[in-house]
């Protein structure tokens, strides 16, 4: 294969995922343009998998929820997805599964059978590090498996903002020791575990970026219940500014995603990515931490701890706060001695846009001329 296309340039694939682009997650249109790139004939649609009979040699599926609904909760809907694989691989089909999850964030019954589905009926599944993989084969000891990494997201945002111009533009502290913990807070666990060590944390000059920690709002999301309107609104107007300032956070509610023009605002602004996650397999918010030239601390569990340990970024135990502590204050000091560069050339070289696209394009290639 050359640098700009696959020795199989009339393959056509099919990624199932929603065609409209209105998604927070940019990890499959940029993955679809860097495939595109390699050779492929590749487009991004739902709709394409369960409404058309187009013949694709390869069909790619991402998040099992993207497939049948992120809020499904019709039965016969796995029957339905039984059915469109067995018609698409009658004609000669193949089927690829990357791994995002081990299970749905937010699981019901339908959407766990459309997991089993989807990583049994799969030809090749990939793996964004070899814990999943090793993990995966427990489960599926004859299955294919391969390794290719998280990419990161080259070309999408202004890559060239200063700390200072950062901080400024957000109304932030130049001096500060800023630790960003980045994306909607899931649960009280996530929430006690920041909080619970970064007030811990003996540093003077800290403060904590959270643009979506707390569970307040000031939308209507509660319906008709007006004790809890009223209390997620108080929550929201008197008790977020006041902890706030009490703790030394910058920190807003969690149903308020951040704009795609300020993300890399707040990424330049950090000193330090945390990696909020207890218990989950991949974080796209490393690869984005590392683009920016940033140091990344997380939990030492799946796919995360995994890149986070092979490049020499803090880990530690979700449920220590003395480990949380001193992945802190190791971070202090690597930032000081310019480890958000070698993060960097780490990423380039290992994780760039354009490489991992013509890996899956090899994928690609590969599977279609199998016998």
């Amino acid at each position: 294969m050359n640098d700009s296309e696959t020795d199989s340039p009339s393959i056509k694939a099919l990624i199932v995922f929603r065609e409209n682009g209105e998604t927070d997650n940019l990890f499959v249109p940029i993955l679809c343009d860097a495939i595109r790139m390699a050779g492929i004939d590749v487009r991004c649609s739902t709709k394409e998998f369960w409404d058309s009979d187009k013949h694709y040699d390869i069909i790619h599926f991402q998040w099992p929820e993207e497939v049948v609904g992120w809020t499904c909760n019709d039965p016969d809907i796995i029957r339905c997805l039984e059915e469109r694989i067995s018609f698409f691989r009658s004609r000669g089909t193949r089927f690829v599964y990357t791994r995002h999850n081990v299970r749905p964030h937010y699981a019901n019954g339908i959407i766990s059978r459309a997991y089993d589905i989807i990583e049994s009926q799969s030809d090749i599944v990939v793996h964004m590090g070899r814990f999943s993989r090793d993990e995966f084969l427990t489960k599926y000891p004859d299955s294919q498996n391969v390794v290719i990494p998280h990419h990161i997201y080259q070309y999408t945002y202004k890559e060239d903002i200063s700390v200072e111009r950062a901080r400024q533009y957000l109304n932030l502290s130049q001096d500060a020791f800023i630790v960003t913990a980045f994306g909607k807070f899931r649960n009280r666990e996530e929430i006690r575990m920041v909080l619970g060590a970064f007030r811990a944390w003996d540093e003077e000059h800290k403060m904590l970026l959270a643009p979506r920690l707390y569970p307040f709002s000031r939308r209507n999301s509660y319906g008709r219940n007006i004790i809890k309107r009223w209390i997620s609104k108080a929550g929201y107007y008197l008790l977020m500014p006041l902890l706030n300032r009490m703790y030394k956070l910058q920190a807003g509610a969690n149903d308020e995603p951040i704009d795609e023009c300020d993300l890399p605002y707040y990424m330049a602004a950090s000193d330090v990515v945390f990696i909020q996650r207890k218990d989950v397999l991949n974080s796209a918010n490393i690869p984005l931490a590392f683009l920016f030239h940033k140091i990344a601390i997380g939990p030492n569990i799946g796919n995360i701890g995994e890149l986070l340990n092979s490049t020499g970024n803090p880990t530690f135990s979700p449920d220590n706060k003395a480990e949380i502590i001193r992945a802190l204050e190791e971070a202090r000091q690597l930032s000081a001695w310019g480890k958000g560069e070698m993060n960097y050339t780490y990423a380039l070289e290992n994780m760039g846009t354009a490489k991992v696209g013509k890996q899956y394009a090899k994928l690609y290639s590969n599977l279609t001329n199998q016998q």
